[in-house]
């Protein structure tokens, strides 16, 4: 009895995750060579038929003098790693003109998804981000320091609501 019992609960909860699938997620790996975990920040991510929003934070960022991590991409057709463009951004607290660390597909900005299906009205998103980021003005992208860079090595896993 106990044993169906243990049994029955194991089924269901493997279950439940998939039909309580809830907007979240989180990143993991390195910044600037340092370990570093983030969470998706649900209110500012979001996808739509051709592209997605991601926004990670972490105080371990603030630590840094960092702000919130965002990564999106644009594509045609399915979504299946075949990106149009792709950018992160990584603001730079406290300067004066606003700064922040940048890299895009031309870039050699790596990006890689290893899993993605809709359901429900959300995107449901693995994969991995790497590239090295320059500092730049945020304001039209504009005198980069190529001798400022960020390093950046992120596996993900978020789950996005529809933009409405």
């Amino acid at each position: 009895m106990l044993r169906s019992a243990i049994t029955a609960f194991g089924f269901l909860a493997v279950a439940i995750p998939v039909a309580a699938a809830e907007p979240g997620g989180a990143a993991s790996g390195t910044i600037a060579g340092e370990e570093i975990e983030l969470s998706v920040w649900t209110e500012q991510s979001d996808y739509t038929s051709s592209s997605f929003s991601i926004y990670f934070r972490a105080s371990a960022l603030r630590e840094r003098g960092l702000g919130n991590l965002s990564l999106g991409a644009e594509w045609i057709g399915d979504l299946d790693g075949d990106f149009l463009s792709a950018e992160i951004d990584v603001p730079i607290l406290d300067t004066d003109p606003y700064r922040s660390y940048r890299a895009d597909l031309n870039d050699a900005l790596s990006l890689t998804i290893t899993s993605a299906s809709y359901q429900g009205g959300l995107l449901a998103i693995a994969g991995q981000v790497e590239g090295v980021l320059t500092s730049m003005d945020r304001i039209a992208l504009r005198n980069p320091e190529p001798d400022d860079t960020l390093s950046v090595n992120l596996t993900f896993e978020a789950v996005l609501s529809l933009l409405q």
